[in-house]
């Protein structure tokens, strides 16, 4: 004799049925994409799901690592080849909009006491994860601090106001501006009544690779019987015969009296 089963062990059963069934389905799919990650042959449309998954999580590490190892270059490099960049030509940073062709002072690596300087000729935001990372680019300008150890016997006659423009160019955070500078000649610069601690001037460029000043420092102007390169930020004094200018050491001038006197060079006081 038959007994019917009864309608809730029935629906157990059946329920119990389709978990298995259930089970061992997502099994067989486990055990295809492991398969597939082996292989990449078995099925072709989830093996090219998993070759974009692997790929994503190889260009995230590349470009996270190229972050942290403050290589600004190649990261912008490489974002903008997977499209992770968006540029711009003007961005607004702390309250103030800047635009390409400004020429900027930048703190370097977060320390505030030490600074450099450059002319900024891109803006762009940079995708990592969720977050955006606005970035600058800047072509470098070289203070005297910056030049050659080589070149040391220049720095008497070289300003702390003073700038070469390079061939450099580099990427760096938006962050690291300090504020908007301006550079005149160095005959505008000469002729200021006020000394402004924003204006900075220039007399030529300076090439790092090929470590060449365009002009020549031998087309500089050089000052006074010692005949260093005029510096606009040390105190001269000139002759009122022959007009000639002289530091107040080499005239042996004492700077508070060198403005109410009458003065004559060495030589003039000879003829």
């Amino acid at each position: 004799m038959i007994i019917d089963q009864n309608p809730k062990q029935q629906q157990k059963t059946e329920q119990k049925q389709y978990e298995l069934n259930k089970t061992q389905k997502l099994g067989i799919i486990m055990k295809n994409l492991i398969i597939i990650k082996k292989i990449n042959i078995s099925h072709p449309q989830f093996s090219i799901q998993l070759i974009k998954m692997e790929a994503n999580q190889v260009n995230d590490q590349v470009i996270k690592q190229l972050l942290y190892s403050k290589k600004y270059k190649e990261l912008v490099d490489a974002a903008t080849q997977l499209g992770l960049v968006k540029s711009y030509s003007k961005m607004k940073y702390d309250g103030i909009i800047y635009s390409i062709g400004q020429i900027i002072q930048l703190s370097v690596d977060g320390n505030r006491d030490k600074k450099t300087y450059g002319k900024l000729i891109g803006f762009c935001n940079l995708q990592v994860d969720e977050y955006l990372i606005p970035m600058i680019k800047v072509q470098k300008y070289i203070n005297k601090l910056e030049l050659p150890q080589k070149l040391k016997e220049l720095q008497e006659g070289i300003s702390e106001f003073e700038l070469f423009q390079s061939e450099i160019e580099e990427w760096l955070f938006c962050t690291q501006i300090d504020h908007e500078i301006k550079l005149i000649s160095i005959k505008e610069y000469e002729e200021m009544t006020i000394q402004n601690e924003r204006t900075y001037f220039t007399r030529a460029d300076y090439n790092v690779e090929k470590d060449k000043f365009t002009p020549p420092i031998s087309k500089w102007t050089r000052i006074c019987i010692c005949n260093q390169i005029s510096n606009p930020d040390k105190s001269y004094i000139q002759c009122d015969k022959c007009s000639k200018w002289l530091h107040y050491e080499c005239a042996g001038v004492q700077a508070q009296l060198a403005q109410d006197m009458t003065f004559y060079c060495a030589m003039c006081r000879k003829k």
